[in-house]
């Protein structure tokens, strides 16, 4: 006589399916990861060329115009000017509008 129990039902596959997707998954993140990372050092952007003979980057003449600091100074004052009268008028008509609410 077998005194050991018979299993009749059918081992379930369910567990050897997970181990298999989980090991895929990691498989394809490692693929993934490894060729972003080739991916970025081959994307590396070059310096700008140096035009010959100037030693100024991104092919700019030697002889380009340069603005003097007095020229850019006086620009910004007159733009601030510009600014201050708009402000004076608009106090000005604030007042006018409120003496007349009164």
């Amino acid at each position: 006589m077998n005194s050991f129990p018979i299993n009749d039902k059918p081992a379930s596959k369910g567990p050897m399916l997970g181990t298999i997707i989980i090991i895929l998954l990691i498989i394809i993140g490692g693929i993934y990861i490894i060729s972003s990372r080739r991916g970025a050092e081959t994307n590396v952007v070059p310096p700008p060329p140096v035009n010959e003979g100037s030693g100024t980057p991104g092919g700019v003449p030697a002889d380009t115009a340069v603005v003097p600091t007095a020229d850019i100074q006086a620009a910004a004052l007159t733009g601030l000017d510009a600014v201050q009268s708009d402000l004076t008028t608009a106090e000005a008509d604030l007042k006018s509008l409120e003496t007349e609410i009164k």
